[in-house]
């Protein structure tokens, strides 16, 4: 088995006991992390749902928000936007970021289950590419006269 047949939620979900968190708002994921209220820990155990919680988050630094979601034993967190400094201290701490997200969270929890992450439907407006850190946001691969330079420069958006 392997994470392209069945998709990475699955083949998690399927081997052991997954911890899923979601930063909500109104039943939908929340738009940026760092400023999220709510998060919402689902508790899988072969693809079954053991236990759902919501925790109240404080405003907290983004290593103090990383050491608490780590404390509360998460594997992945999906996640819409969240800064460098939250996603790097995320993952020193083990934590496996899907950012770039957003929709209602029973929806994203179903596709994270099917390994559907990466239809249109769950990502970001103005992303592009995989669900990944690098590939998306304000950022194009294209030169200031609209050619492909191989580089990434900053495109002004707001013309």
């Amino acid at each position: 088995m392997s994470d392209s047949q069945f998709g990475a939620g699955t083949f998690i979900a399927l081997l052991s006991s997954v911890t899923i968190a979601i930063p909500v708002s109104q039943e939908r994921i929340s738009p940026v992390l760092d400023a999220a209220v709510c998060l919402l820990l689902v508790t899988r155990r072969r693809g079954k749902e053991v236990e759902r919680k919501e925790f109240v988050l404080s405003p907290l630094p983004p290593e103090g928000l990383a050491r608490s979601v780590a404390e509360l034993r998460v594997d992945v967190l999906l996640c819409a936007a969240l800064s460098e400094p939250l996603l790097r201290a995320l993952e020193r701490r083990g934590v496996r970021v899907k950012p770039h997200l957003c929709g209602e969270v029973e929806s994203v929890l179903r596709a994270f289950d099917c390994g559907q992450l990466r239809r249109d439907e769950f990502r970001m407006p103005g992303c592009w590419g995989q669900h990944s850190h690098g590939g998306c946001c304000r950022r194009q691969r294209v030169a200031r006269h609209g050619k492909s330079s191989g580089k990434e420069t900053q495109t002004d958006t707001s013309a």
